[in-house]
Formats: C-alpha cells, sequence, structure tokens
C-alpha cells in the first residue's frame, strides 16, 4: 500500500510540475507522416522537446488509454507501458529509455522524441527524426539495410535445432517445397559462403541468395515449425521426425508457432547460471551451475514422462545464456509455465532448506533482496526498482496470482520432501523472471553454502527426491489451474474411509512425523 501512494503522490508531483512547464514552454510543430502532415503543440522540458503522444501515435492507427498505473499505447497489434514517474516504457519483455520521464498535461501524456522512435521501429518499422531548425518531426520508414547471417545447425535431443542470427530484425516467411525448407526476408541479407554442407540427422546443406536461405532436408519425412527470438534476433526452426513423409503442396507456408490451447501443454525449466556464469560455489568447490543442469535434466525427463507435457530446458549444457533471453525463450516457444532452478548461499551458519519466490519490485525482506541482487549480480541488473514496477505492475499484472500460487505449491512439495521447516514463499526482483508472459516462479532448492547440504547435493538420490518433489508441486499446479480455468473437472473428494487413513495420528507431534512414505522416494 505504501508504494502504490508513492506512486500516486509522484504523479500528482509530476503532473503539478508539467503543468507549470507547459505554461513556460509550449510551442507549435508540424508532424509528418506517410499519408499526410499537421500541427502539432510540443512542450519543452529541461531543453528537451516532449511531444503529444496521442496526436503523434493517432497519425499512424495508435491509440493511448489511461490505465492506473500510468498508460497504454497501442499501434499495429503492438503495446507500450509507460507513466509519468518513470524514464522506462516497456514493450512486451524490452525496455525504452528515454532521458527523462514523460509528463502529464489535462490527463495527456507527452514524451521524449526517444519514446516514439524506440516504440514505434518494433510497431510499425517507422523511425520518428526532430530537425530541431524546421521545428519538423517526422515519421519515416527505418531504411532497409542489408543484414549479415549467421547459420547453425545442431541436433538437440530429438530434433534439429537451426538458428539463422542475423545482425538485425526483418520481416519473413518460411515455405516447404519438395525437399527444401525456403526462409524469405524481407532485408537483403550478406553471407561467408554461398553453401553449407551439415552433417545432421535431418539437415544435407543450405544455400544463400540475396534474400532467401534455402534448407536441404535429407528425408520427406520431417516435421517443421518456427519461431523468433530478440536480442540479437534470430530466426529459429525445430525439425523432428515425422510419422509419414508430410505432403508438400508447391507453395506451403510453415506459420510461426502458435499459442495453445487453455491449460498447461509446454514447460520451460531453467537450469541457473552455466558457461563462465558459475553462481554459488560451496565450501567445497562445487559449483551451482553443475546442479542446476543436473537436476534440470532429470526434471524436464521426469515432468515430459508423468504429465506428458512439452519441456524445454533453457540451456542443456554449461553454457551462457543471457537472464533475459532465458525468458524470452519461454515466450517464444508460447510456454505455459517457467520455473527456474538455483542453489542458494547465505553467511548463516547452518542455513538449510528450499525457498521459492515470484518476480516483484519491492523485495520481502533483505534476504530476499540480497537473494536477488546474488542471482542478478552475473550479468548485471537490468534497470531499478522504478523499472520493475512498470514491468510487472502494466505489463505482466495477469500473471501475479497465478505465479504466487505456482511458488506456493512448488514450496509446500519441497518441504514435504526434504523435511525442513519452510521458509516460505517470497518476491524479490529477480531479473531472470522480468519478461514471463505465464505463471513463472525460482527455487531455490538448497543452501550449497551449508557443507551438509552441499555434499546431499551431489547425491543422485538426494537429486532425485528433489526432482520427485518439484514434479509433484508441478503437477499439482497444473491439475489445480486447469480446474480453476474449466478445462479439467474438479478432483473428487476422498472417501471418509480415505480421509481417516490420511490424517495423521494427533498423538504424535509434528516434528517426528514421516513427511512422506518412503516408497514414494526416488531411489529408496
Amino acid at each position: 500500500m505504501a508504494k502504490r501512494t508513492n506512486v500516486v503522490f509522484l504523479t500528482a508531483v509530476a503532473v503539478a510540475f508539467a503543468t507549470y512547464v507547459w505554461a513556460q514552454g509550449s510551442s507549435a510543430a508540424r508532424l509528418k507522416f506517410p499519408g499526410g502532415e499537421q500541427t502539432i503543440t510540443i512542450a519543452q522540458q529541461g531543453g528537451q522537446p516532449l511531444f503529444p503522444v496521442d496526436r503523434v501515435l493517432a497519425s499512424v492507427g495508435g491509440r493511448v488509454e489511461k490505465v492506473p498505473e500510468g498508460f497504454k499505447a497501442v499501434v499495429g497489434g503492438l503495446d507500450v507501458a509507460f507513466a509519468a514517474d518513470s524514464r522506462y516504457a516497456v514493450v512486451r519483455d524490452k525496455m525504452i529509455e528515454m532521458p527523462q520521464p514523460p509528463m502529464i498535461v489535462e490527463g495527456r501524456p507527452f514524451a521524449p522524441l526517444q519514446f516514439f522512435s524506440g516504440f514505434l521501429r518494433l510497431a510499425a518499422g517507422l523511425d520518428a527524426v526532430w530537425d530541431q531548425a524546421t521545428g519538423v518531426l517526422e515519421l519515416k520508414p527505418v531504411p532497409v539495410e542489408t543484414l549479415e547471417v549467421q547459420p547453425s545447425v545442431v541436433d538437440v535431443q530429438n530434433l534439429t535445432k537451426i538458428v539463422l542470427q542475423l545482425s538485425g530484425p526483418t520481416e519473413y516467411t518460411i515455405v516447404r517445397e519438395a525437399g527444401t525448407l525456403v526462409v524469405r526476408l524481407v532485408s537483403p541479407i550478406r553471407v561467408p559462403v554461398p553453401e553449407q554442407k551439415y552433417d545432421s540427422a535431418y539437415v544435407s546443406g543450405m544455400t544463400f541468395g540475396p534474400k532467401e536461405v534455402r534448407i536441404e532436408l535429407k528425408t520427406a519425412q520431417v516435421a517443421a515449425d518456427s519461431y523468433k527470438l530478440e536480442n540479437p534476433f534470430r530466426i529459429v526452426l525445430d525439425l523432428r521426425q515425422a510419422a509419414a513423409p508430410v505432403p508438400v503442396l508447391p507453395q506451403t507456408t510453415i506459420t510461426p508457432r502458435r499459442r495453445n490451447a487453455p491449460g498447461i501443454h509446454t514447460i520451460v525449466i531453467d537450469p541457473g547460471h552455466g558457461g563462465k556464469e558459475v553462481g554459488a560455489v560451496g565450501p567445497g568447490g562445487l559449483f551451482e551451475k553443475d546442479v542446476t543442469l543436473a537436476i534440470c535434466r532429470k526434471l524436464a525427463a521426469r515432468l515430459e514422462s508423468t504429465l506428458h507435457t512439452r519441456v524445454v530446458l533453457t540451456r542443456e549444457s554449461d553454457e551462457v545464456v543471457p537472464l533475459d533471453q532465458r525468458t524470452a525463450l519461454a515466450n517464444q516457444y508460447q510456454a505455459d509455465l517457467f520455473l527456474s532452478v538455483h542453489l542458494n548461499s547465505s553467511v548463516i551458519k547452518g542455513a538449510k532448506g528450499s525457498e521459492t519466490y515470484f518476480l516483484s519490485a519491492d523485495a520481502s525482506d533483505e534476504l530476499a533482496r540480497h537473494a536477488a541482487d546474488r542471482e542478478n549480480s552475473g550479468q548485471g541488473r537490468q534497470g531499478n526498482s522504478e523499472l520493475n514496477l512498470i514491468l510487472w505492475d502494466l505489463a505482466q499484472q495477469s500473471y501475479l496470482n497465478e505465479s504466487s500460487r505456482l511458488a506456493q505449491v512448488v514450496q509446500e512439495e519441497m518441504n514435504q520432501a526434504t523435511g525442513v521447516l519452510s521458509r516460505g514463499v517470497k518476491q524479490a526482483p529477480f531479473k531472470v523472471l522480468v519478461g514471463a508472459t505465464m505463471p513463472a516462479a525460482l527455487v531455490e532448492v538448497g543452501f550449497i553454502s551449508n557443507p551438509d547440504e552441499e555434499k546431499k547435493l551431489t547425491d543422485g538420490a538426494f537429486q532425485d527426491t528433489l526432482v520427485a518433489a518439484l514434479t509433484k508441486g508441478i503437477a499439482r499446479y497444473k491439475s489445480e489451474y486447469e480446474v480453476r480455468i474449466g478445462v479439467a473437472p474438479p478432483a473428487a473428494p476422498p472417501a471418509a474411509a480415505d480421509r481417516q487413513e490420511q490424517a495423521p495420528s494427533p498423538s504424535l507431534p509434528a516434528s517426528v512425523l514421516p513427511t512422506r512414505a518412503a516408497a514414494d522416494r526416488p531411489g529408496v
């Protein structure tokens, strides 16, 4: 409540100041846009021009609406969130930094040039250029440039992953011809060689044209789908074995992967750290990155076999994956659930057990803040609390309750499996959770700083116990979520005899009650 009060107070101050500035420094300018031009009124603040967001975006078919925490603008189906108390605007999982916050005059937002150039490039392929001498703001198409392309092909588990990394974004289509996938690009490309051969399960080679990449297939029994990743821009194709040869018309278009039907169908598991980002280090020299990868590999296999869902790992080897690319990958896979797995570290002797977090601009307590700082520090923290506030409150509010529920069930199952007193569900600004467009949580499965837990974490049977608990938590969340959204019927209540059998004896203290049947523990 205090945070909201502060935001309201700061916004009121910003509005009052903006009204004063408006009275001192408004002037007329010309807005040129594809299809016409018009006169607009701009403001001056700190020697910088600010332009009316509603008028500028309306010229290209956009609109602006007031929301409780600020404003939301839409152009071409793409949303941007911004407010008068922040220098950052949010477009999906991207941030637009401005030299100063927008100002509000009589309920209308005015923003610096950087807001328009950043947003309109993404939403409409337009650049915003201000000519101070003539007083003209021009919206014009971004010049088409020749892009560098770096292709790669790798066999991962039961599929072949093709990645075309480009030096900039471009529109594209993918069509299937007999024995070939053709990626057709709007922008021209430049490549090191005209042809490249590969020793892959499904790909024999690639050839490159001025605006296309032709991927030669080894067999007709290949199914393919695609998606794109940002920062850097990449076109990704996943090839897998088809049950029968795929029938191909002369121009069969491969559309980007679509959102799944309601329910939990795709889960992304994120092994914390990797490569040179080793994470926390135990007193015996154990690296966090190695344990998280081992646990996540087991977890992915167990989830696929028990829940029959699609499971994707953000990394499958000892490699560096930037924090913002982990949730970006989950978004591009259109995941229904995201869980990041880490190990805890503390200067407090004897600290043990698990902790589960969901994203918030404000940490639950100082220890939660330190945990987020530690996990964020490897690749640098992005922004600050006001940035996270906009990211969460404006862009991802709809996932807050579900992320909280996910964290809660995971924590409960971890407590039951390990028999450790609950450390509780907490909130903190973990960078790896920023940008997730699905329920997302981060679990610290144990304290690597504790010599006893460090030893346990190297034991396969103990890892299996943790994996079983995480699987049970995710399965429980999946079941409860699908009941809540109406795609699964509620579970029947247990019979009276079953309830009596399951109830713990009141004569025994809770500290000595078994946390789990031995037969339910893997490796026992």
